[in-house]
């Protein structure tokens, strides 16, 4: 639900140290002027900020999974429009700053909601998702995100709106991010005042507003060297976001490197910096856990490190008929089906090999959601049936797949009483990797299907067209509910099919090499 705001206004209530809005507006034609993304990319890293703007090619272009994101961003943004039916879009379509600013000084007078109005203030600008006016002077800033709660990166946002806000002649009363409430299930039509929670950060955002300027000043002279600044490799080349030139600044990280370690934290950094960029490369004396002493033994001897009788226990486990099993999932951020919510891991498809018997030939069953009706019943349906009465149900991070068929079974009440007669029957195939009692070097500290397959049987997901979930997640999204020809469709379906088969194969092949260990 949406949470109220008190119409007190906050502490700061005049604008902060800026000159007037015209002279700082003409001596930003000669220099840079610092947009929201770029001002958070120069928080996060100022070698970033300044290839933005020195070197824009050195990035690569927008992928799948990105562009997916966008595509998702706005379709919240739609959404939360509809909450301000009187508000009044600014420079749709309009890219130039200057224009923009023009056309959203024009506006305010009109005293309504304003969409994406956007403002030169310094050599600094931003457009607000929705600005709100409150009495005959406040506007309150609301910032709307796909994410179901506000974080701290979100604070800086904000902060650079106000500074922006403020130097333009506005007198910003509130700053608060709108976001999707996790608790929302879909009820026949999507009702935006319930899909949406607000958190207001006005009292945050005043904390760190003052650091505003210094941190633009800082960044204009960044952005006037002819060179970009050396930054390490650190922390930051994921937080907030994972960066863009990673693959650039990380190339000198040998395959084997101290990143790879297990479980190993921020201490990797510090090796690395000290020039034991390798794993081979760190002190023999340095503190370790025991997966990890078991990941450099591997390292430095060049072989696997087998505990067979941790195998032998785990395989000891497993009842015949086997029933390896795999989901592929979609987990929009706005619920697409009845009794769905933000981000809920919602079943499209799953793949099934049963083996009767040791040594037996698996048998293959599968389904793939064809059309926009919810699949879950039919999933359920058809898995009751062949998963039977008994015989181990083997998952790879079973955590997954049980909480998918418990939430299908909230769902589906009819079917919550099979699955939950049939739950103690799952095993988890990543245990035993998980708990390193198999590792092998190529593993690189991973313990994901995706680097045991391989190194263990050397079978692998190389020339697949659809070689991981997000992919596969994405596609199905966009021939289903995107614009699609059939031929298409069936191209995307029958990579989608051989995708998640190899995922439950995989497994039958990695019990079976386990099985030749022990």
């Amino acid at each position: 639900m949406l949470s109220t705001v008190s119409p007190l206004p906050p502490r700061r209530h005049m604008p902060m140290d800026t000159t007037p809005p015209a002279p700082q507006y003409s001596r930003c034609m000669q220099t840079p002027v610092i947009s929201k993304s770029r001002y958070l990319a120069g928080l996060q890293c100022p070698k970033l900020l300044w290839h933005h703007f020195n070197q824009p090619d050195a990035f690569p272009p927008i992928d799948g999974a990105t562009q997916a994101l966008f595509d998702q961003g706005a379709q919240v943004g739609t959404l939360a429009r509809r909450l301000f039916p009187n508000g009044l879009e600014i420079g749709a379509g309009m890219i130039a700053k200057d224009a923009v600013d023009q056309s959203s000084r024009a506006a305010l007078s009109r005293r309504l909601p304003l969409f994406e109005a956007g403002f030169i203030a310094g050599c600094a600008y931003a457009r607000a998702d929705v600005l709100v006016p409150v009495g005959s002077d406040w506007w309150d800033v609301v910032e709307v995100k796909g994410t179901t709660n506000a974080k701290n990166v979100h604070v800086s946002d904000l902060a650079l709106q106000w500074h922006v806000y403020q130097g333009a002649g506005l007198s910003i009363r509130r700053c608060s991010v709108m976001h999707l409430d996790p608790e929302y299930v879909r009820r026949g039509e999507i009702d935006p005042r319930r899909l949406f929670a607000k958190t207001d950060l006005t009292n945050e955002v005043d904390e760190v507003v003052d650091s505003v300027g210094s941190n633009l000043k800082r960044m204009v002279r960044i952005l006037g060297k002819q060179r970009p600044p050396k930054v390490e490799i650190g922390p930051h080349c994921s937080d907030p976001y994972e960066c863009p030139l990673r693959a650039t600044c990380w190339k000198a990280v040998p395959k084997h490197s101290v990143f790879t370690l297990t479980h190993v934290g921020p201490k990797a950094f510090d090796w690395f910096h000290d020039g034991n960029a390798r794993l081979q490369d760190i002190p023999r004396d340095a503190p370790v856990d025991a997966k990890q002493e078991i990941q450099l033994r591997a390292i430095r001897s060049r072989r696997a490190r087998v505990d067979r009788d941790a195998l032998r226990e785990f395989l000891g486990g497993l009842e015949y008929p086997l029933h390896f099993i795999d989901f592929e999932t979609i987990n929009p951020a706005i619920p697409i089906w009845d009794a769905t919510s933000p981000y809920q891991q919602v079943p499209f498809q799953f793949s099934l090999h049963i083996v009767k018997r040791p040594g037996g030939k698996p048998v293959h069953h599968a389904f793939l959601a064809n059309g926009i009706s919810d699949p879950r019943p039919e999933i359920l349906a058809r898995l009751k049936r062949h998963l039977g009465q008994r015989g181990s149900i083997v998952a790879y991070n079973a955590n997954f797949e049980k909480n998918v068929l418990r939430a299908c079974g909230a769902a589906y009440p009819a079917f919550a009483p099979w699955w939950t007669k049939a739950e103690p029957r799952v095993v988890d195939l990543l245990q035993p990797f998980r708990s390193f009692h198999y590792y092998h070097p190529d593993q690189r500290g991973s313990a994901s299907i995706k680097a045991v397959l391989p190194a263990l049987t050397g079978k692998g997901y190389a020339g697949l067209e659809i070689a991981d979930g997000a992919t596969a997640s994405q596609e199905f999204l966009r021939i289903t509910f995107g614009k699609a020809s059939a031929a298409e469709r069936r191209r995307v379906h029958a990579a989608l099919e051989k995708y998640c088969a190899l995922d439950t194969m995989g497994m039958v092949r990695i019990v079976k090499a386990l099985d030749r260990l022990v």
